[in-house]
């Protein structure tokens, strides 16, 4: 069998790739829904399906698709249908989607829309905007299909279909809608042969990134990026991933960070996905206590709820990598999360915690075995270059804070249709600018503090960075989970202190509270204090990056306590003097 390496360096398509790889292993499983399993070659047959439907579908191959739907085998059919007869694929989310449809779906060149049905309310309105042509429904209850012994998915409720083909078309008329069984029986009308296109350096696939600090980007991926990425993780252990090993599949496709480690690497080297379409953080230890599964990849939020999971002791011994990315996460969560993980089994009881973005990989730093290494990310994969500079772009040496700056061999080909915000991107040396502030220490391992733009002006001009006030508030050994964002009060952005409790420490609320109060006081600035501080349920998760959903805790105004001489309930919207509330 070649290797990935070998693969690489004589040029062929993703799907290519994926045959080339799993040759020898055709018969073994390489995806799992709901019990229900399906083979290389069984996959391989049923992506023959999808690309002569295509075929008859798009008399322009130069058009593209556009994918919207959770985690479901589906995806990974499309794209590698698509990818076989040299048309690509725009992968959006269902809540980006409407912020702007002519720009994910016209600007794209999009004719064929995928849809899961359970979407559908929230992007009819802007599909009628747009002169989309034809939409393809998905629901969760379709599963993997036309395989033999198929056994059906136990009814559930949030597995029926909500929205069927029918309903769809009577809603939006103008557009041609088939079900999934319509789609595929015309693929399987379709006798003609279905030959594999390779085009070097045409765009095979569109991502875009999280939204989490502004509008997202559509990041354009070639065959040969994609390719890069499999052998970069190849070539670096991917993370321990045995050959038909389980990893539970959560995170959306249309996350760079999913669609590479659903898809892309999986694929290439035999994992077996193990996929769950309904991305709950509540639902997250019963969903990998149930998958059985070897191996998971979820954001800190998620890790964030095993502390307080009711699972019995031992319950994820079938675990043995815990890999977590996408959020800056404390030292003191990191602990908190891996006595959990150590409670319930794990083979390897820490958090093994990735870092990259979607521009670049999306994964370029991540090292196993380290259990100290606690919050930071480790050291650069082999391959990957990493550097941390000042303000000015000059290289500072070890401990020293600065913004991070990454060099991969599986570098996007850039922005789609934004030439000028992809040479903003790179430096003339080649380094990605990730607008992230880190640190590297003496052992090369670095500690990624948060995003640059994460930040106030104090009055007197300074940076007060939020993250340096998290990282005081989690030394209280109360405190779960915690988020500081900026406010505006009076004209002007202020620190305000959101906190999840653990579980031992609810309804102390304002003992905690006074207790954190006195160590900002200890370790912060004047200009860094917080305002005011809040205690939450739970953090809510944002429906575009499906990361920590800070973005809604800056709108609130109530139901702040602030310390004055005395512990006092205060509202920032009334008119707000510091020192007394009006």
């Amino acid at each position: 069998m070649m290797t990935l390496e070998q693969i690489y360096s004589q040029g062929t398509s993703t799907y290519e790739t994926w045959r080339l790889c799993n040759a020898e292993d055709f018969d073994s499983p390489a995806m799992e829904y709901f019990g229900n399993q399906l083979t290389y070659k069984q996959m391989d047959e049923l992506i023959d399906v999808y690309a002569r439907a295509f075929l008859k579908m798009m008399p322009d191959k130069t058009k593209s698709v556009t994918c919207c739907l959770p985690a479901l085998p589906v995806a990974a059919y499309a794209f590698y249908a698509l990818n076989k007869i040299g048309v690509k694929l725009n992968v959006v989310s269902h809540t980006v989607l409407p912020s702007d449809p002519k720009r994910y779906l016209e600007e794209n060149d999009t004719e064929i829309l995928i849809l899961f049905d359970g979407f559908f309310p929230a992007v009819s309105a802007a599909i009628e905007k747009t002169n989309l042509n034809t939409i393809i429904v998905v629901s969760a209850a379709d599963g993997i299909v036309t395989i033999p012994h198929y056994v059906p998915i136990p009814i559930r409720a949030k597995l029926e279909k909500t929205h069927s083909a029918q309903t769809i078309k009577a809603a939006l008329p103008r557009v041609n809608v088939l079900s999934l069984d319509d789609f595929i029986s015309i693929g399987r009308k379709n006798t003609e042969t279905v030959h594999s296109i390779y085009k070097k350096g045409e765009t095979a696939v569109i991502l875009y990134t999280g939204g989490s600090t502004g509008i997202p980007k559509g990041v354009e991926k070639t065959n040969e990026e994609l390719i890069a990425m499999g052998a970069l993780y190849n070539q670096n252990g991917n993370l321990d991933q045995q050959r038909n090993e389980r990893l539970l599949i959560l995170i959306p496709p249309n996350h760079p960070t999913a669609f590479v480690h659903s898809i892309i690497v999986p694929g290439f080297l035999g994992i077996l996905q193990v996929y769950q379409p309904f991305y709950d953080k509540n639902a997250f230890a019963a969903d990998l206590y149930h998958s059985k599964s070897h191996h998971v990849i979820a954001a800190a939020s998620h890790y964030a709820t095993l502390p307080t999971c009711n699972l019995p002791d031992g319950a994820l011994s079938c675990v043995r990598w815990a890999l977590c990315g996408g959020e800056p996460v404390s030292q003191e969560l990191a602990l908190s999360i891996n006595n959990a993980l150590k409670r319930l089994g794990v083979q390897n009881p820490y958090m093994v915690i990735g870092y990259g973005m979607s521009e670049v990989g999306p994964l370029g730093m991540v090292t196993l075995g380290v259990p100290e290494l606690l919050n930071k990310v480790g050291a650069p994969m082999r391959g990957v270059l990493a550097r941390v500079v000042d303000d000015m772009g000059n290289e500072v040496g070890n401990n020293v804070r600065g913004h991070i700056q990454l060099k991969t061999p599986c570098h996007m080909k850039g922005y789609y249709k934004q030439p000028e915000l992809t040479k903003e991107f790179f430096t003339e040396d080649g380094y990605a600018q990730t607008g992230d502030i880190g640190i590297r220490d003496d052992n090369g391992y670095y500690d990624i503090m948060g995003r640059a733009g994460d930040l106030i002006i104090a009055s007197d001009n300074s940076k007060v960075y939020l993250f340096d006030i998290e990282r005081v508030v989690y030394k209280d050994p109360a405190v779960l989970e915690s988020e500081v964002v900026g406010i505006e009060i009076g004209g002007k952005k202020v620190p305000v202190v959101h906190i999840v409790l653990q579980a031992d420490s609810i309804g102390r609320d304002t003992e905690v509270i006074m207790r954190v109060h006195k160590l900002c006081q200890e370790h912060l600035t004047e200009n860094q204090m917080p305002w005011g501080y809040k205690i939450q349920e739970a953090f809510g998760t944002n429906p575009i990056s499906q990361k920590r959903d800070y973005q809604s805790l800056a709108l609130e105004r109530d139901g702040y306590y602030m310390v004055v001489e005395t512990l006092q309930m205060v509202s920032f919207q009334r008119d707000f003097i510091r020192g007394q509330a009006s």
